[in-house]
């Protein structure tokens, strides 16, 4: 089927049922950037800055909970596009999961990176960059707070 074609049910489905496996996730790139709360937000750089930053505070760890939550609304809203939306093309309802897809990922690793016992395990095992800022994520974190 052509991309630019509407999307069959059973492409939908296929879609649909892709996002409820678990590990789906897997290997899918971060989206650079996504909209939330009408505000554009640097996704991938914000993860890199949390994952290299070398302390995570308890305030660190309420925003990062709060951005969980952000990220899943983001998902599950993706989702239901792919299910609901019928003047979709097969390359926008793909375009959409992969999206879905890359922040799954993105809550799993902040999932990850917000347990103790993982964050010292990863940041034995991985190499952290020292000399990565926090803009963005201070930036998002301003916003949150507003």
């Amino acid at each position: 089927m052509d991309g630019k074609e509407e999307i069959s049910e059973k492409e939908r489905q296929t879609l649909l049922n892709k996002l409820h496996k678990s590990l789906f996730w897997v290997g899918e790139q971060i989206p650079q950037k996504i909209r939330i709360n009408e505000k554009q937000v640097h996704l991938h750089e914000i993860i890199w800055e949390i994952v290299n930053k070398p302390k995570l505070d308890k305030e660190d760890q309420k925003d990062i909970e709060e951005f969980i939550y952000l990220l899943t609304k983001k998902e599950t809203e993706y989702e239901e596009l792919i299910e609901k939306e019928k003047n979709f093309s097969s390359d926008e309802a793909n375009e959409l999961f992969e999206r879905a897809a890359g922040i799954k990922r993105s809550i799993m690793d902040l999932k990850e990176l917000t347990s103790p016992s993982k964050r010292k395990k990863l940041c034995k095992e991985r190499h952290i960059c020292k000399d990565v800022g926090t803009s963005e994520w201070d930036a998002f974190t301003k916003e949150l707070k507003k």
